[in-house]
């Protein structure tokens, strides 16, 4: 067993059974998140920014049979594909949470509070910002790019 490391601001041990760089990666990502792209400029309008405060979210269709979750994180609106990737799952129904670091036997380090979407049939952790799965290095679900138009709409920009 190879010693512990320090990476992203916490100690990984290698207890877990997993490649410790897979958790490193995860949350790098997770903690270096920019804003989506837009892809083909389809919007979506989801509600008035007034109707969405911070902690709340609506899932909407995009018309096309794709469910789309919108969040508003502290006064920010991030937006995340409905579906789970590991069983197809309507993740955005999942809870809202933070996640723990990974750290030593009976220590919780809580992180990304408040951003965390966790699947509601199998518990997988995705942040909602980035889309990126907190359980290994290639996971993740797609995330849309919002704004809030001249008239106060959310809109959601795929």
């Amino acid at each position: 067993m190879s010693e512990p490391k320090e990476e992203c601001g916490f100690t990984i041990p290698n207890t877990y059974g997993n490649d410790e760089r897979d958790l490193e990666r995860a949350f790098k990502v997770a903690y270096e998140a920019k804003p989506p792209v837009s892809r083909s400029g389809k919007r979506i309008t989801v509600c008035p920014a007034s109707e969405l405060p911070p902690g709340q979210r609506r899932i909407v269709d995009d018309g096309r049979g794709m469910s789309i979750g919108v969040f508003n994180i502290g006064g920010k609106y991030h937006a995340i594909k409905n579906v789970c990737p590991h069983n197809g799952a309507p993740l955005c129904q999942g809870s809202v949470h933070a996640t723990h670091k990974p750290a030593d036997v009976h220590q919780f380090k809580e992180d990304l509070t408040g951003r965390v979407l966790r699947c509601p049939w199998h518990g997988w952790e995705f942040d909602i910002p980035s889309g990126k799965g907190l359980y290994d290095a290639k996971s993740r679900v797609a995330t849309y790019a919002v704004e809030v138009d001249e008239k106060g709409d959310v809109v959601v920009v795929l």
